[in-house]
């Protein structure tokens, strides 16, 4: 994890072009498409018991801080939004009547 944290890498321009389309706000890894996937995991792991969820987002919540540890420094900025986009959706799924 180190060396790409570095960016200790190269890849062709194919290569590049189509992880920034990933990694776009409409991209499958994007911001968006992430953190509901996160979200709709951690729903169906806890069968939509708000007590379970919530212990869905610390788990959440630690797998970011040890993901960090790994990763040797701060994660990238799409990471961070990332983290943010699932905070908000977990707060507003507490919120949700449903």
């Amino acid at each position: 994890w180190k060396a790409l944290a570095k960016g200790d890498f190269t890849v062709d321009a194919d290569t590049a072009a189509q992880a920034k389309a990933d990694i776009a706000d409409d991209g499958y890894w994007g911001i968006e498409q992430t953190s509901q996937r996160i979200l709709d995991f951690a729903e169906a792991l806890s069968g939509g018991d708000k007590d379970k969820m919530n212990d869905m987002l610390e788990a959440f919540k630690k797998g970011f801080k040890q993901a960090t540890k790994s990763w040797g420094k701060d994660l990238p900025d799409i990471s961070q939004k990332t983290y943010d986009s699932v905070i908000k959706k977990f707060e507003d799924y507490g919120k949700d009547d449903n």
